[in-house]
């Protein structure tokens, strides 16, 4: 009897008891999550996998058992053996089973197609989740079903490790990846089906505004850390990699509507199929919306995006694909704002709701601006790309060629209402107005404040009597740019099992960008009115005015650059299973670039107009230009020991020294004449454990900066002009992020993560000028700007049995953060939860109901942007920072045919 109980426990051991969810769809797709689940490796050969399908398979089973039962049906035969489940074709495919009076169309398959992609690694076999050398996240397409996220930053949202802000709006936020002092998307690289979607974060062009996740969109990985730096550019924190639906043999497709409480509207989906006689398969899809915002702006925003791909298959195994990427939208895009601060707490100014509110109001909508004419500021982001590609794979000499290539060519008129400095009380803007207008208009008496719209007389709220400076932006941005990685991957055995990869990237691009910022004085309130400052005489007329229709300067800062780059990397990266618990995984990448530009120089002008003074000193081309440029090179490198502890453990200990080399907007004006790399050294400690249905991931990490330039953005007393800057220090930071997940009983699951970590600035002081004398402020030992020590998740899903309804719920938390590198302006933490319901009404409808920021929480994310980065700035108890939006209710549908 013991012996019997013994060997019954020795089989639970390597026969996992798992919680099954599978609906109908292709065989691959269903072997691709149960192994996920077992925490296997999955061997197949693509050609076995290929047009078979599996009915709909759901219980608590062991993995033997739902093996058997999802592969027979198929015609294949499915064992698990030591580490991996190993499939084989028994016959030909058999002939359709009809599952369903309306089939689901399946996620696509990732074993179907030999140009799998891998992320955070290359190579020939497929590895398990325990196989990992590096901390990886997976979201699959039910759960980017059950979040839809509408941005790049709300897909990130919840990962270990990083800190997202999605409080500017659709694009152009802003994260943190571990501590890593690098702002916008700089730390990582953003990726589709392998091929960045762009190759650098450029002023004014970020990644995210050209990244609108929708129902094309099939799964994501994010690797951190590790392999990273090998396999991509610009990616010392980690690589995204967005993989987007494949077209498939049989016909299908699926629709999703949405609409929201305060009115968006919003189309996507995607129909696919085989197409001719020829073998090519085609799928087609993307989005459309009507986008009020969440914010209160006087635009109506919208637009969309759509994609086209094609596949075919070629001799001997080889693989073809075709697509083009269109995007055509306007975004929001919003800036901070102020708020009450008074004994550590953050409160609203009367007049401005942090969660809904705007400056960007009717008199907003329109701005001239002196260097690029009239422009439609409350459009906000004008983004518009096309992006075609070509993916070809072919098995060569027992290896496998990668080509992946693409052309990008997008232009961006970019539109913001950037922070400049705290509110202050009218009395105080009419006070320092005084000298000027008396000196420019002698008999001038008094000041006052009108509105510019009508010449109304200016009347302050209950409890908010202040006016604010803010600098309209107008940016236009070109980005004409070619990407090819061509990869070889090659098993072979010497001393060992060595999976290998040989491979080259090449990128070269322009990028045209030209800004313009002016300066206006408005109402601090939501919507706020533009406000004249005019000179009065001794009876009331109106002598001049300081500002011209509510701007104190239609061009206070120009500048324009031409940049180039054209940069080459060579990679090699290898797998080397020394034993049967045991590998070495390295890998090398060393990057030439030549960096190039061509910068304007601006030129003062008077305007002329003797009423004002707010064109007498207006900034504008000038016509002449000084050339830049610059060769850099540089290596990064990786180290692995990959230890398979048991059938449920894998640890892994990595060292990197991963770089960044600059990009031509280093070349601004104020940039650096000499630029430089950036080097980060990393070191991680890793931990994988599955056992069933529950799993565990830990990964201690620590990271150091020799030298880091830390950008500054302030404004000059004298002209309002916004002066580009960076300060020179060193950084280090440790930490640990967690996650987890489980499902203990059927219908049930659970997802946790937490991250914690300690940031810190080295070598980190600014000398400045105070009355002649130059004093020094140390802010060694402080915390980076906008990171938290502490951020954690946690999400739940259960499905009511008998009822086709599942219920979910999520909570975010985040801990205290600092507005500034000096740590003056401590921002709160807090904690957020949403709230969802799905009910699968047929077999080819689901409805979905979701609930974000649930209790309509406050939210605070950051502080100004502009002068407030390294101290921030107290007006009398008022601050600048930027909140998350308030509560938004979406119902969704979904159609599938």
């Amino acid at each position: 009897m013991t012996m019997f109980v013994a060997l019954a426990l020795v089989a639970a051991q390597g026969d996992p008891l798992l919680s099954i969810d599978l609906p109908a769809q292709s065989v691959g797709a269903g072997l691709d999550r149960l192994a996920r689940q077992a925490g296997d490796a999955l061997v197949a050969r693509p050609g076995d996998l290929a047009g078979r399908r599996s009915p709909a398979l759901n219980g608590r089973m062991r993995l033997s058992t739902a093996l058997a039962r999802w592969c027979a049906p198929a015609g294949l035969s499915c064992r698990r053996i030591a580490g991996g489940i190993v499939v084989r074709a028994l016959g030909p495919v058999p002939r359709a089973i009809p599952l369903r009076a309306h089939p689901a169309p399946p996620p696509e398959d990732p074993m179907t197609g030999p140009d799998v992609i891998v992320s955070g690694r290359r190579g020939m076999t497929v590895q398990g989740e325990l196989e990992r050398s590096y901390s990886a996240s997976h979201l699959d397409a039910v759960e980017l079903a059950r979040r839809a996220p509408q941005s790049l930053a709300e897909l990130l949202s919840g990962l270990p490790g990083l800190w997202v802000d999605s409080s500017a709006g659709v694009a152009a936020n802003t994260i943190r990846v571990r501590g890593i002092p690098l702002d916008g998307y700089q730390a990582i690289a953003v990726q589709e089906d392998g091929l960045p979607v762009q190759h650098d974060t450029l002023p004014w062009t970020d990644i995210d505004q050209f990244v609108r996740p929708d129902l094309m969109i099939e799964s994501s990985d994010y690797v951190r850390g590790g392999p990273s730096a090998i396999f991509a550019s610009n990616a010392p924190g980690g690589v995204l990699n967005l993989r987007t639906r494949a077209p498939r043999d049989r016909a299908g497709g699926e629709m999703r509507a949405t609409t929201t409480d305060y009115g968006l509207i919003r189309w996507e989906g995607y129909a696919t199929g085989p197409v001719g006689g020829g073998g090519w398969r085609v799928i087609a899809g993307g989005s459309v919306a009507r986008d009020p915002t969440v914010r209160r702006i006087a635009s109506t925003l919208g637009g969309g995006q759509f994609r086209l791909r094609a596949d075919h298959d070629l001799g001997g195994g080889g693989h073809v694909s075709l697509g083009v990427h269109r995007l055509d939208d306007d975004t929001l895009n919003i800036s901070s704002f102020p708020m009450r601060y008074d004994g550590g707490r953050i409160t609203p100014l009367p007049g401005f709701d942090p969660r809904r509110g705007s400056f960007l109001g009717p008199e907003l909508t329109r701005l001239r601006f002196a260097a690029l004419g009239d422009r439609p500021l409350g459009r906000n982001n004008r983004n518009r790309m096309v992006t075609p590609s070509l993916t070809w794979t072919q098995p060569v000499a027992g290896g496998v060629l990668n080509l992946r290539t693409h052309y990008r060519a997008s232009r961006t008129e970019r539109y913001a209402l950037s922070s400049s400095g705290g509110a202050i009380p009218a009395a105080q803007a009419i006070a320092d107005a005084l000298p000027r207008l008396t000196a420019a208009f002698p008999a001038t008496t008094q000041i006052a404040l009108r509105h510019a719209s009508d010449g109304s007389a200016f009347v302050p709220l209950p409890g908010n009597d202040r006016v604010i400076v803010l600098n309209p932006v107008a940016a236009d941005t070109r980005l004409n740019e070619a990407i090819v990685d061509l990869s070889y991957a090659h098993a072979l055995e010497a001393a060992g099992h060595h999976d290998l990869t040989l491979g080259l990237y090449a990128v070269g691009y322009r990028w045209d960008f030209r800004r313009a910022v002016a300066r206006a004085l408005l109402e601090a309130r939501d919507q706020g009115r533009r406000l004249d400052l005019v000179a009065l005489d001794g009876s009331g007329q109106v002598l001049r005015r300081a500002t011209d229709e509510g701007l104190l300067s239609t061009g206070s800062t120009y500048e324009a650059v031409q940049g180039r780059q054209h940069m080459i990397a060579l990679y090699a990266a290898d797998e080397w299973q020394l034993g049967p618990r045991w590998r070495l995984d390295w890998g090398l990448r060393h990057e030439r670039a030549a960096l190039s530009a061509t910068v304007e120089r601006p030129a003062m002008r008077d305007g002329g107009d003797p009423t004002t003074l707010a064109d007498d000193r207006i900034a504008v081309g000038s016509g002449l230009s000084d050339a830049r440029a610059k060769r850099i090179a540089r290596t990064a490198a990786t180290l692995a020991v990959h230890w398979r502890a048991s059938d449920r453990l894998g640890a892994f200990a990595r060292a990197t020294r991963a770089m960044r080399l600059p990009d031509p907007g280093v070349f601004r004006i104020g940039g650096s004449d000499q630029p430089r790399a950036l080097t980060i050294e990393q070191a991680e400690l890793g931990l994988i454990w599955r056992h069933g249905t529950t799993g565990l991931d830990a990964t201690l990490f620590a990271s150091r900066f020799p030298d880091i330039a830390l950008p500054d953005l302030s404004l000059d007393p004298a002209t309002g002009a916004v002066r580009v800057g960076a300060y020179q220090a060193a950084a280090r930071t440790i930490g640990l992020e967690v996650g987890a997940g489980a499902a203990p009983l059927p219908g049930l699951s659970l997802r946790a993560t937490v991250t914690w970590q300690d940031p810190r600035l080295q070598s980190y002081r600014i000398a400045s000028l105070t009355d002649g004398a130059v004093t020094v402020m140390d802010l060694s030992g402080r915390i980076p700007r906008r990171v938290p020590r502490i951020m954690a998740s946690l999400s739940a899903n259960a499905a009511l049995p008998g009822t086709g309804v599942t219920l979910g719920g999520d909570l975010s938390a985040m801990g205290r953060r600092y507005a500034d590198d000096a740590n003056s302006l401590a921002l709160p933490g807090f904690a957020l939860v949403n709230m969802g319901a799905r009910f699968d009404a047929t077999e080819a409808l689901t409805l979905r109901l979701r609930a974000t920021n649930l209790f309509d929480r406050i939210a605070i994310m950051q502080g100004d942007a502009l002068g407030g980065e390294v101290r921030a700035g107290d007006n009398g108890g008022i601050v600048t920072v930027r909140a998350q939006q308030g509560r938004v209710v979406s119902l969704s549908a979904d159609w599938r045919f």
